[in-house]
């Protein structure tokens, strides 16, 4: 029975599939942080998709009136009233955390791509930094 070469796994096809790998782990791992909250002033703040948009909204709000406050749910279940400045510092605060987590997985990327991260090892060390 002949071979049939189409169906063979070659080293390029390993090393595709190895990146692949990588660059999922850099991106599952990028969201867990993004998404795993920060603390800010001693307000423990959830960081997940809703409350990003729940902290958008309540910036407009603060922007459009210096005496706005609103009480706010740590991610600890715990509740403090905030004010318009405390609500636009803790919008700042989220946007740079978010931000770093995406230019952190972009550098992971980057290093996939160079060769100088092979391992979800490098991943896990970047992201702890």
């Amino acid at each position: 029975m002949p071979l049939n070469k189409a169906l063979m796994i070659t080293p390029e096809m390993k090393q595709a599939q190895a990146l692949g790998a990588l660059r999922d782990y850099a991106a599952n791992k990028r969201w867990l942080k993004e998404t795993g909250g920060i603390e800010i002033n001693g307000l423990t703040v959830a960081t997940d998709d809703r409350s990003k948009t729940m902290i958008s909204g309540a910036r407009v709000a603060a922007q459009n009136d210096p005496n706005f406050t609103t009480q706010w749910k740590g991610a600890d279940g715990s509740f403090v009233t905030i004010d318009a400045a405390a609500v636009i510092g803790i919008s700042d605060a989220m946007l740079a955390y978010v931000s770093n987590c995406f230019a952190t997985e972009a550098q992971v990327l980057a290093g996939v791509e160079a060769g100088a991260i092979t391992t979800v090892e490098q991943i896990d060390a970047a992201f702890a930094a």
